[in-house]
């Protein structure tokens, strides 16, 4: 019975020629179909203006609708787009990602949501940078390199959420915590919209952004540390603080997603924190002294022994 369907199989197999599957209808079929798309997209792309109403589908600023860009931005987004060469049609089938490049050479622009086209037009969703801190430049965080003739003189760059740096007018008039460290790492080479080659100022840049109030409406107006540099793993234990200016000093430890064992989560030091507020005032107010919320439990573990970070900041320091 075996050697029967064998002798089938042979039987099938050599009866199948080259010329036979080549004028096999079902091959025909599809030679035809691949034929025919492709011959219309050449079609389609050579001589769309010839086919529709080349009017009707131009991609105008009306036709784009865009997350609305921060106050302070003064870059015309809607015309990067409509400016773009052959990207002035909504028919043009790369224009999603085209569009999508246009953003992403945007400084103030952190990422792409989503574009979606459609025969209305462009819908562009899109996150933006934002301030969250400043980092101060001054005779406190460069300790014997400020030039003695600015010795009253600070200087205030605002960072993002990731630490990336953003125009210097993008602070002015916003209460926004100030990152205060010794001798921040290479200030003297970034550029704007450049992220900063300090982790320690990530770090704290990424602690100034849990909260959505900001950090000034519970009264904290410093986030600091004694960290001297980032790369020195002996000092990686010692936490960032959040100071009032009042005298009370929150010990915060370290960056959302590098907690160590037993510490706690954002939300749970959060927490802790508007239970201080709650229990006793805005903290800029008050003077609880130090106050440990690395366990998600407030505990005091001093009183300050100075209100001046510039005394205090490189107090450690061998």
């Amino acid at each position: 019975m075996a050697k029967h369907n064998q002798d089938l199989l042979d039987r099938v197999i050599s009866s199948i020629s080259i010329r036979g599957l080549l004028l096999h209808p079902a091959t025909l079929f599809v030679i035809a179909t691949g034929i025919v798309i492709g011959g219309a997209i050449v079609l389609w792309e050579g001589h769309q203006d010839r086919i529709v109403s080349n009017d009707e589908y131009r991609l105008t600023s009306d036709k784009i609708r865009l997350t609305p860009q921060p106050n302070w931005s003064d870059i015309d987004l809607k015309s990067l787009v409509t400016g773009q060469p052959d990207s002035t049609s909504l028919l043009d089938t790369s224009l999603v990602p085209k569009t999508a490049k246009v953003f992403q050479e945007i400084g103030f622009v952190e990422r792409v949501r989503s574009i979606e086209k459609s025969k209305a037009g462009l819908d562009i969703d899109l996150v933006y940078r934002q301030p969250v801190a400043v980092v101060e430049l001054s005779q406190i965080t460069l300790r014997q390199t400020w030039p003695t003739n600015q010795r009253d003189k600070k200087v205030l760059l605002p960072v993002d959420r990731q630490g990336v740096l953003m125009p210097e007018s993008v602070g002015t008039g916003r209460s926004l915590p100030v990152i205060t460290i010794p001798f921040p790492k290479d200030f003297s080479k970034l550029t704007t919209w450049g992220d900063w080659p300090d982790d320690r100022i990530v770090d704290a840049a990424a602690i100034g952004s849990v909260t959505d109030q900001g950090w000034a409406s519970v009264g904290i107006s410093t986030i600091y540390t004694r960290r001297f540099r980032e790369t020195d793993a002996a000092r990686s234990a010692i936490p960032f603080e959040l100071w009032s200016g009042s005298g009370t000093r929150i010990v915060w430890g370290n960056a959302p997603g590098k907690e160590v064992e037993g510490e706690a989560s954002v939300a749970a030091k959060l927490s802790a924190l508007n239970k201080l507020v709650a229990q006793h005032d805005m903290l800029n107010k008050i003077n609880l002294g130090r106050v440990d919320i690395r366990t998600g439990i407030p505990t005091k573990v001093g009183n300050s022994k100075t209100a001046s970070i510039s005394n205090d900041i490189f107090s450690e320091l061998k």
